[in-house]
């Protein structure tokens, strides 16, 4: 058979084959386990360099690296903020015990998203967990909210030295 054409069919495949590979997670989660100083970098640039995988990437190394999953969700939705109730969705489904903290580091990182990101996670958390994550959201408040019980705000409204009587304004 003539060389030229096994020469088509060969680019053919070959370039195929390009666009179809998969994203190979294994290789991704040996290097952030690595340095698991930098896991949530190496996995945030993975995201960005893979947008098409992004979901994958976040599930994958969630599950690998419990101890920094909620650092990973807060880099990888530094860097793909439009995502957020999905990537919450696939850290939970890669860690359900962590749930709890992987909503209140989202909700703290994007508040104006926060109501996607709480149903989002109440859809697959796990049921003894969905009452802590879905009470801030009824009470008005948000999770992660430092002052939700009330008491002074973290800075006051007015100054709280008092006013001294005898000082004159620079205006005068």
């Amino acid at each position: 058979m003539n060389s030229k054409y096994l020469l088509v069919p060969a680019a053919f495949f070959l370039g195929s084959a390009g666009l179809e590979a998969q994203f190979n997670t294994s290789s991704l989660v040996i290097n952030a386990r690595s340095d698991p100083k930098n896991a949530p970098s190496i996995v945030a640039m993975a995201v960005v360099e893979n947008p098409k995988y992004a979901l994958v990437i976040v599930r994958s190394a969630v599950a690998a690296m419990p101890t920094r999953a909620v650092d990973i969700v807060r880099a990888v939705l530094r860097v793909d903020p439009n995502d957020a109730a999905e990537i919450v969705r696939q850290a939970i489904l890669g860690q359900p015990r962590l749930a709890v903290e992987i909503t209140a580091a989202a909700v703290a990182i994007l508040p104006d998203h926060s109501a996607a990101i709480v149903k989002a996670a109440i859809a697959v958390a796990p049921a003894d967990l969905r009452g802590a994550i879905a009470a801030p959201a009824e009470t008005g408040g948000e999770i992660g909210n430092e002052n939700v019980s009330g008491g002074t705000p973290v800075s006051p409204a007015f100054p709280s030295q008092p006013v001294d009587a005898g000082l004159i304004s620079p205006a005068t």
